[in-house]
């Protein structure tokens, strides 16, 4: 079976003005937001949170993050998501 993955950049933003958390957003996936307490979480939740916006959408194209404008909190990481996998998962 054709796997559909998807892999596309995302801001991580560091924050610890009410404890220590991150934000992950990304500028191809206007609406996406998802937070966390520690990294591993972060992108894990970011996986979840894409595949929940692109459900059912053209995916959009990837943006080169090198042109993306970064805060000295802020990071690129890059997540994947098999959207194959997912919506089985979600479909159940």
């Amino acid at each position: 079976m054709k796997q559909d993955i998807l892999n596309y950049p995302v801001i991580l933003t560091e924050y610890t003005d009410d404890g220590h958390y991150y934000v992950v957003t990304s500028p191809n996936i206007p609406g996406m937001v998802t937070d966390c307490k520690n990294l591993t979480e972060a992108l894990t939740h970011a996986e979840d949170a894409m595949a929940t916006m692109l459900d059912g959408i053209d995916y959009p194209a990837v943006q080169d993050p090198k042109l993306w404008k970064l805060k000295d909190n802020q990071l690129v990481t890059w997540v994947t998501v098999n959207m194959t996998k997912w919506l089985t998962q979600h479909d159940q």
